[in-house]
């Protein structure tokens, strides 16, 4: 019988639902004292009153500051040992560290990381990590006299890194997408390109309800993902 060899390379993506079952609230179908956060994670509610978006985000570090990885992080740190950082690329839409804390090495916030700083006038100064919190009677300068703002991605502008991204993209084997909803563009759209290819990638969804691209997936394990992605990531080897 013949042996199936192992994927050469495996694109993980991550999204909300993974930190969640870390005690990190979504997004989806919540807000925050009664306001959208759709209305606050964006630069026109900056413009308006950057004391209220720092309040939001100081608050968003707070609930996060003492989050620790689950099963599931260390299920996907594990793996990238285990296959080798070289051939494993992690894309995550979460703002927080705790892929990091888990022991991820090759990956990429696509979205920024809420405990990252820089200058909101793009003075060209280094970002800095920054785990403080803010209101309006301290709110924190860059040398340059602007202001600073939180180094993550509002709704309407650039996600980081898209360059690199859409090359691992391309030349991943395997596509696993781990509590994503498949809502949010562009990240909502990889799963599409990677069955549009002459030589479609294997994909496989790990996750609490079916994204809005289930219909792309081969593979789909409903479940929390810290119960369900160790099964799956076990059977690419």
């Amino acid at each position: 019988m013949e042996q199936t060899s192992k994927p050469e390379r495996i694109f993980v993506l991550t999204g909300a639902g993974i930190s969640a079952e870390s005690g990190i609230p979504t997004f989806q179908g919540t807000s925050w004292r009664g306001r959208s956060h759709y209305e606050l994670a964006n630069i026109d509610a900056w413009n308006a009153d950057p004391a209220l978006v720092w309040e939001y985000y100081s608050e968003r570090r707070r609930r996060a500051r003492d989050a620790k990885p689950n099963p599931a992080h260390f299920a996907l740190e594990e793996f990238e040992r285990s296959h080798g950082s070289s051939s494993f690329f992690l894309c995550t839409q979460n703002v927080d560290n705790l892929h990091e804390a888990a022991g991820s090495k090759n990956l990429v916030h696509i979205h920024g990381q809420l405990f990252e700083t820089r200058c909101a006038k793009e003075c060209g100064r280094v970002g800095f990590h920054d785990a403080k919190e803010y209101q309006a009677e301290n709110l924190p300068r860059c040398s340059c006299g602007a202001l600073q703002r939180p180094d993550v991605v509002w709704f309407g502008e650039q996600p980081h890194e898209l360059d690199r991204v859409f090359a691992e993209l391309q030349a991943c084997d395997v596509f696993v997408g781990v509590g994503t909803s498949g809502n949010v563009q562009p990240v909502a759209g990889f799963v599409a390109q990677l069955k549009a290819r002459r030589k479609p990638a294997r994909t496989v969804f790990v996750g609490l309800e079916r994204p809005t691209n289930a219909g792309y997936f081969d593979e789909i394990y409903l479940g929390p993902a810290t119960v369900k992605l160790a099964e799956a990531l076990n059977k690419l080897l």
